[in-house]
């Protein structure tokens, strides 16, 4: 042990355990990036950097275990990311990481253990155009004191990825005295390709509501990473794709996919008898569901993979208490239950490694269909609203 590492609040920096996190990630990133390119960048390296980079850290960390290292970026991405499974890379993972089993690639696309792994951004291209259009939304709604706008348009996103011609039409008129409402719409959608059609019909999938493909014969697969476990061999929705939109790809990533679970929350507090205010205080938790009497509790839902992973991305809950509209009782980051089937020690891992829950122990880490199940129940159907 160096100097550096018996110092009291040491980092870890040096560790094996940072370097190899510090490897994945940039091979994760790097994948990332990759699977979204369309062209030649630069003709000696047409490919992102950051691939390099990990091939570099690689070559290292073989090197002093003495084992062969991958043959340049098409070795790594081939061979190893596609073919070996963590546990057989020269890296050092704390035991609550879950990484000794996991691929990089599956099916050719990055897994879904690689996408958590990203650090700064999945897809740069889509990042730029997501975050301009969400802080853009937020800016106007914010400018015209109207915070259910934006709250709306989450809400869309997630219920529909597909809308019929009439349907946009009907959308695009849901705000007339705000002119931006149809601007963000054509910024969320865009006409269905002849691609992505069968016959002229459009495939949604049941589970995750996005579209579909077939599989090459008489099934279907769903692309989101959110259905892998189980993306083929479900029956679709069959949707008329004449003159049909579809939610733009970026949008489906980043907002419809999480907003799933989010929105099976609201619905089953509503259920029990709840106000559900969905995305309040624009989006500083997800919801606030208020009951009659006054309890009333906030959540933020993360639907993650890896808790080892999310346990970083968890930030501290806004102190809204007293007479504030969005007041809560208690707080909770609730998750999917299927990410914690077969794995009992995921909430454990999230409590253990996040710094917002232990500064906050009055926030619980729990399942949504444990949460919704421990919160009261009247008997009768409560609503979900997008504003104050």
């Amino acid at each position: 042990m160096s100097i550096l590492e018996s110092l009291p609040g040491y980092s870890g920096r040096n560790s094996p355990e940072r370097e190899s996190e510090v490897l994945l990630s940039l091979v994760a990133s790097g994948l990332s990036s990759l699977s979204g390119w369309w062209g030649q960048v630069d003709r000696r390296r047409p490919y992102d950097d950051r691939l390099q980079l990990g091939l570099d850290r690689l070559a290292v960390a073989c090197a002093r275990q003495g084992l062969e290292a991958p043959v340049g970026v098409a070795d790594l991405v081939c061979s190893w990311c596609a073919g070996r499974p963590m546990r057989d890379w020269p890296l050092v993972f704390d035991p609550d990481a879950q990484a000794d089993g996991e691929l990089l690639l599956i099916d050719g696309v990055p897994s879904e253990f690689c996408r958590e792994w990203v650090r700064a951004t999945r897809d740069l291209v889509a990042d730029v155009h997501e975050s301009a259009l969400v802080n853009h939304v937020k800016d106007v709604a914010r400018a015209l004191g109207r915070p259910e706008l934006y709250a709306h348009w989450r809400m869309l996103l997630t219920k529909k990825s597909v809308l019929s011609a009439p349907e946009m039409i009907r959308q695009r008129n849901r705000f007339l005295d705000v002119p931006s409402w149809a601007v963000w719409l054509d910024e969320s959608y865009e006409p269905v390709p002849s691609e992505g059609t069968v016959d002229g019909w459009i495939a949604v999938c049941p589970t995750c509501r996005q579209w579909m493909s077939r599989d090459g014969g008489e099934g279907w697969v769903c692309p989101s990473w959110r259905c892998a476990g189980h993306r083929y061999g479900s029956i679709p929705s069959m949707r008329d794709a004449e003159g049909a939109y579809r939610l733009r790809g970026d949008l489906v990533g980043y907002i419809a996919l999480p907003g799933q679970a989010e929105l099976r929350l609201a619905e089953g507090l509503a259920a029990r008898g709840a106000r559900v205010v969905v995305s309040p205080g624009y989006d500083a938790l997800d919801t606030v569901a208020t009951w009659p009497g006054g309890f009333a509790i906030g959540v933020d839902v993360k639907d993650w993979r890896n808790p080892f992973l999310l346990a970083r991305k968890i930030k501290k809950f806004p102190e809204w208490s007293g007479n504030h509209p969005y007041a809560y009782d208690k707080g909770f980051v609730a998750v999917p239950q299927d990410r914690t089937r077969g794995r009992q020690e995921y909430l454990r891992i999230l409590r253990k490694h996040s710094t917002a829950l232990q500064a906050q122990p009055h926030v619980q880490a729990i399942t949504i269909e444990d949460l919704i199940q421990q919160c009261p129940d009247l008997g009768a159907s409560g609503v979900v609203i997008c504003g104050p």
